[in-house]
């Protein structure tokens, strides 16, 4: 207690020629003075926060940088390997098979089909093109057409290719889940559920079918299907 009243006593005796030379200056003036001095100390005190802070900041920035590539990293393989396969089997650019990769993956492990059925898809509906059109007004690397399939898809963008694709897997997954096996799905999509053109449907099947064979699979129903 006496050394908390000492120090009161010093700081009042340190604090006398300031207030001296204060108390001749007008009250506004006094006013803005301080104002400028609390503010030249809390500069200093921010300043000294942030030089103890930082090295601890570093520290967080370098943890939280490490813990997505950690977590990404098994992805990111098997984006690579599958691209890879691509370009093998298909004989696609490296660069193309690695950005369809992704996406086609992606589709597939969402919508319980084989990567390699997907891509054989695409494969023959588009051959990679991103772009494609057809007459009939079917967009995309999985030519969707989006009068049909937009509002089932929920989304407003299937000129976007992973968007496509991902489309593509829903509509397969629709038609596999109506009719009860991945050929007459396959048939589905691409004369429609109702339609009379068998020879077409069959044709059809048969593509997808060789296109699998370049990636080392056949088109058995059940290995199709990610069980």
């Amino acid at each position: 207690m006496e050394r908390a009243l000492t120090m009161r006593e010093t700081g009042r005796e340190q604090d006398a020629p300031l207030r001296a030379m204060l108390a001749g200056v007008p009250s506004v003036v006094r006013r803005l003075a301080l104002l400028q001095l609390s503010m030249v100390v809390c500069c200093g005190l921010a300043a000294v926060l942030v030089a103890t802070m930082a090295p601890r900041s570093d520290m967080l920035r370098q943890q939280l940088a490490l813990q997505p590539q950690a977590l990404t990293a098994p992805w990111v393989a098997e984006v690579h390997a599958f691209a890879d396969r691509l370009h093998r089997g298909f004989g696609i650019r490296q660069d193309t098979a690695l950005e369809f990769s992704e996406w086609i993956l992606e589709a597939s492990e969402r919508q319980g089909f084989r990567p390699e059925l997907i891509a054989s898809l695409v494969l023959t509906e588009s051959s990679f093109r991103k772009g494609a059109r057809s007459v009939v007004g079917a967009i995309g690397p999985a030519q969707v057409r989006p009068q049909y399939w937009r509002r089932f898809c929920g989304t407003a963008d299937l000129s976007d290719p992973a968007e496509n694709i991902y489309c593509g897997a829903q509509v397969l997954a629709l038609y596999r889940e109506s009719c009860g096996d991945t050929i007459c799905a396959l048939r589905a999509y691409n004369v429609g559920p109702k339609s009379r053109r068998a020879r077409a449907a069959q044709r059809y099947v048969a593509k997808i079918d060789a296109r699998l064979s370049q990636l080392g699979h056949a088109l058995v129903v059940e290995p199709l299907l990610k069980l």
